[in-house]
């Protein structure tokens, strides 16, 4: 019985893990050779929250510019979004079944969770890269994809010990 569980969650979670990035890559292939909607998005956001970068979509590379008082610094692209942490938390938690209001509940603020630490991890990289260029690339490289998918984890792990769990045992 719980080879049978175990089976059927792995199943579902490769299948909606396809499909929801199958339809990402499609939205990349729309809107090629510009910047997708939630790069877009995720930049501007960035500039809202600090005021002191511009973002300038890059018409010809799918990026957005991020700049500093006329400073180029760096390009955001798709990688830079958080739609493949989000696309696998998704995969995982709709797989591990539940109830309709634990998933109305959790999955958007866990989401707003991951797109709000992303924006963070993105404001301190730039950071890093104005002021300690040197380190830039083992932060952008090593340190924050494991803290965000550390993160992530720690999501998943909150859905199933007291979310999913607690719904199945009542």
């Amino acid at each position: 019985m719980e080879t049978k569980k175990a089976l059927q969650f792995i199943i579902i979670f490769i299948i909606i893990y396809l499909i929801s990035n199958g339809l990402y890559q499609y939205l990349l292939w729309l809107y090629a050779p510009t910047p997708d909607p939630i790069t877009l998005y995720t930049s501007l956001i960035l500039c809202k929250i600090f005021p002191e970068f511009n973002a300038t979509p890059l018409l010809f590379d799918a990026a957005v510019l991020i700049s500093k008082s006329q400073q180029k610094l760096v390009n955001i692209n798709e990688g830079c979004n958080g739609i493949a942490l989000i696309t696998t938390f998704l995969s995982f938690v709709i797989a591990f079944k539940s109830t309709l209001k634990n998933y109305l509940k959790f999955i958007p603020a866990a989401i707003l969770a991951i797109l709000l630490f992303n924006i963070f991890r993105l404001y301190i990289l730039i950071e890093i890269k104005i002021n300690y260029t040197s380190y830039f690339d083992i932060f952008h490289t090593y340190i924050f994809p494991a803290i965000i998918y550390f993160i992530t984890f720690l999501l998943m792990v909150l859905w199933v010990k007291f979310i999913s769990l607690k719904q199945t045992k009542n």
